[in-house]
């Protein structure tokens, strides 16, 4: 018989196969790679959805500051007319009043003009430092880009710089003003200040060590 009867009678099911918990598939580097890119694909679109609700953020409270500055100069003004109505009697009174408001507006004008040009002065000096230490160039090579006039320019000044010096190493070597096996400096000193001076100053070779050196406390 296929089935075989228990002491009650009742036919006893065969019990499916177990299989072990330890043994599975193994997983191709199809799956593997698949399951990578889902993974990069779940980043980025957590990245994205975080940029985006950033960048939403940030709107919404620009658009409320704008509100907030259109509701503040309405206010001004209706205070404005409200003193010069106070004076309807008085004409002498009334235009001392207007002078006042035109000497204010003139003021916050002025204190408006000198935050921007402060904020393009700062924008300078941290491009000229940058280009600075993109290029190599020195503390007094930095100073002269200040005198561009765009930032292009100042870009530019630095390129021509850069090759400039480059020429006069170039040319320096040539002479046989150094000496390439040596690898020594001539500083004197083992501090930055004094390698900086001796540098400046055109007393040290322009060996392969020392231009290394003076790229390093450059873009420090």
């Amino acid at each position: 018989m296929e089935q075989e009867l228990n002491q009650k009678g009742a036919v006893a099911e065969p019990q499916p196969e177990e299989i072990s918990p330890a043994v599975s598939k193994p997983t191709s580097a199809e799956d593997k790679a698949t399951s990578e890119r889902q993974r990069t694909e779940e980043e980025f679109r957590k990245i994205q959805s975080l940029k985006d609700k950033a960048e939403a953020q940030a709107q919404s409270v620009q658009k409320e500051l704008q509100e907030l500055r259109k509701a503040n100069e309405q206010q001004r003004l209706e205070q404005r007319k409200r003193e010069i109505e106070a004076l309807a009697d008085d004409p002498d009174g009334q235009d001392k009043v207007r002078m006042k408001h035109r000497l204010d507006d003139e003021l916050r004008i002025l204190e408006e003009r000198r935050t921007e040009e402060e904020g393009a002065v700062q924008r300078k000096y941290d491009q000229a430092d940058s280009l600075a230490k993109q290029y190599g160039l020195t503390l007094t090579d930095a100073r002269e880009l200040l005198g561009a006039k765009t930032p292009p320019e100042m870009e530019l000044m630095a390129q021509l710089k850069a090759m400039k010096q480059e020429k006069v190493l170039a040319s320096k070597q040539e002479e046989g003003s150094f000496k390439p096996d040596s690898g020594t400096s001539d500083a004197g000193s083992d501090s930055d200040e004094a390698f900086q001076k001796a540098w400046n100053a055109g007393d040290l070779p322009a060996s392969k060590e020392n231009i290394e050196r003076a790229k390093k406390i450059i873009n420090k």
